[in-house]
């Protein structure tokens, strides 16, 4: 990671930066922990730039994948990441706007030091994980959160085996 990879919001211009490149799922300290494997792409592109109003507005794109634990499953899964974000840096909490004054399309971010692109992009990843991973195609029985994956459940020839009269 070079210097050069940094956002600082008090030398942003209107004419703007950008940054390009890929990461390595693994190489994200942060998300490796969330991770089946480190293995996967994220690309992104980070621009930051003052718009008309003179603030400083960064839009984050990411597109790729990771690969996450499915939660009903416990098998390892490939998880589409498609993350395009506004957000709007400022210097202090006062200089956020009211909540009910936010828009959809963009956050609000205190930064009142240069951002690490590479700490942009994996945040950015983090929170557009699913809080319950689930793998495509598995669905629950809803018996007890039983999962039909198509296999044989570990208990259910032990229970064949049970006699109706034992107990």
């Amino acid at each position: 990671m070079t210097a050069s990879q940094r956002i600082d919001p008090l030398n942003v211009t209107p004419k703007g930066t950008s940054f390009e490149g890929v990461f390595r799922p693994g190489e994200l300290e942060n998300l490796a922990e969330e991770l089946a494997s480190p293995d996967g792409e994220l690309r992104y592109r980070v621009s930051a730039s003052l718009d008309n109003a003179r603030r400083c507005v960064v839009s984050c794109i990411i597109e790729g994948f990771v690969f996450l634990v499915c939660q009903t499953t416990f098998e390892a899964f490939r998880h589409e990441i498609s993350i395009d974000d506004r957000l709007v840096l400022v210097g202090s909490e006062e200089d956020l706007p009211p909540i009910e004054a936010e828009g959809d399309g963009e956050d609000f971010v205190v930064a009142g030091s240069p951002i690490e692109v590479r700490a942009l992009v994996e945040e950015a990843v983090i929170l557009a994980l699913p809080m319950v991973p689930r793998k495509p195609g598995a669905v629950t029985d809803g018996k007890q959160g039983r999962v039909e994956t198509g296999k044989p459940m570990p208990f259910e020839a032990l229970a064949r085996l049970k006699r109706p009269d034992a107990k």
